[in-house]
């Protein structure tokens, strides 16, 4: 009897295995037993009905503008939208939303908000698990535009469950929005006002919210017992995993996250379940120097800046890393970042193909494939278990030699600027 088929059956009869199915039934709601909960259909007409101040639920325009109002909240208040007909605070406190509409699927944008009195449209392009279908994003702009040429506030809404890239030609339209802020959102409406609206909305509002938990993969009991589960049984667990499909795996497995923390020149940065981020430690040494040179603010102590990011993009079937200038409250500081990497476009080789223009929101520098998707694909029809092995030898390599590359142009610049200007 192999070692693996011991695991297996020690793990079928671990009580904490078998009590793992009570903590499952938590995440029973509505819409996982009606089947929908993964369907983008189902959570655009609950967000429209949720939107609509003349709804059922009772709660007037209280979601419309808490949506808004999170957004400033958690941007340091920066105007909403990156067109010239952004909106700002002062702008919205003045909004009246007593004539607001809401139209599903017209001219298949899923939901498009309307105030013809305050001149005011947010479109939203809502993703569950797909992605932005090619065109899709400027052909719905350019209608908006057509259509509503005299509205003063038109906003284009990219909202995902979790992170994901958009082309760039439209990042500079788009604001790109998680599910996160829905279900802030709702938490926060069940919190404050569970005593004020009906039983039946409370009750749809909290299933609703389970819901995005449980697609979100955020029941912390479930979670801690899975994780000693797989430390206990991890030969076990992999086994059953390389034989499944893959469309069971929302991302493709990696310990990016231990690597990164066992590696002494670099840092853990802000990372979710689709971007796992680090920063350099050289940064932090040359922060002094980064500041004077004009590549960061004077207050800037780089603990929460995104202007240099470095990230590792997990999907469902590849990992790529990429090195990309990130939102950052001075232009002229990302400006000057962007004229830096043109110098040297024999490393940030990425970094003018597109318009050869600095994007307003994230631009892509330098990008390394770390698993192809190909490379996933052998993996999982094979019995070959040496993924793992794979993302860190593609790591090490990244960190020693790429790294130290990037690491190189920028101090090198740093001390020629310092040395022309003493």
């Amino acid at each position: 009897m192999s070692e693996v088929e011991i695991e297996l059956k020690k793990l079928i009869l671990d009580d904490d295995f078998t009590s793992i199915q009570s903590l499952v039934n938590e995440e029973i709601n509505l819409m996982s037993i009606l089947r929908v909960a993964h369907k983008e259909l189902q959570h655009s007409n609950l967000l429209a009905w949720l939107f609509n101040p003349n709804e059922t639920h009772g709660l007037g325009d209280f979601f419309i503008k808490e949506f808004i109002k999170l957004y400033f909240k958690e941007n340091e208040y920066k105007d909403l939208g990156n067109t010239d007909t952004k909106l700002s605070v002062f702008d919205f406190v003045n909004l009246d939303f007593s004539d607001i509409e809401i139209k599903r699927e017209h001219k298949n944008i899923d939901l498009l908000i309307l105030s013809k009195s305050n001149g005011f449209c947010i479109m939203i392009e809502n993703k569950i698990f797909a992605k932005e279908s090619k065109g899709q994003l400027k052909k719905y702009r350019e209608y908006i535009e057509c259509e509503y040429p005299s509205f003063k506030h038109k906003i284009y809404i990219f909202l995902s469950l979790f992170e994901q890239e958009i082309s760039e030609s439209e990042s500079k339209f788009y604001v790109q929005l998680t599910y996160e802020h829905i279900k802030k959102l709702l938490s926060q409406i069940i919190e404050n006002k569970s005593t004020s609206i009906g039983s039946n909305t409370n009750f749809v509002l909290q299933q609703y919210l389970q819901t995005l938990r449980s697609l979100m993969n955020e029941n912390e009991r479930i979670e801690k017992t899975a994780k000693d589960l797989y430390k206990k049984y991890k030969s076990a667990f992999d086994l059953v995993y390389k034989y499944s499909s893959p469309n069971l795996a929302a991302r493709v497995p990696n310990r990016l996250s231990e690597l990164i923390e066992k590696n002494k020149s670099i840092r853990k940065f802000n990372s979710s379940k689709t971007y796992v981020r680090f920063q350099p430690n050289f940064l932090y040494d040359n922060i002094e120097a980064l500041r004077k040179k004009g590549f960061i603010n004077a207050e800037d102590n780089l603990e929460k800046s995104w202007i240099f990011l470095f990230e590792f993009h997990i999907t469902r079937d590849y990992i790529n890393f990429d090195l990309k200038i990130g939102e950052y409250p001075s232009q002229e500081c990302r400006e000057n970042l962007y004229n830096l990497f043109k110098k040297n476009k024999t490393i940030f080789d990425k970094v003018e193909r597109v318009n050869g223009k600095l994007s307003p929101s994230w631009h892509l520098a330098f990008q390394r494939k770390i698993i192809t998707k190909s490379e996933y694909n052998k993996f999982l029809e094979s019995e070959d278990d040496s993924l793992n092995e794979i993302i860190k030898e593609r790591f090490d390599k990244l960190i020693n030699e790429d790294l130290l590359n990037i690491e190189k142009v920028i101090e090198s610049n740093i001390k020629y600027i310092a040395s022309k200007s003493s």
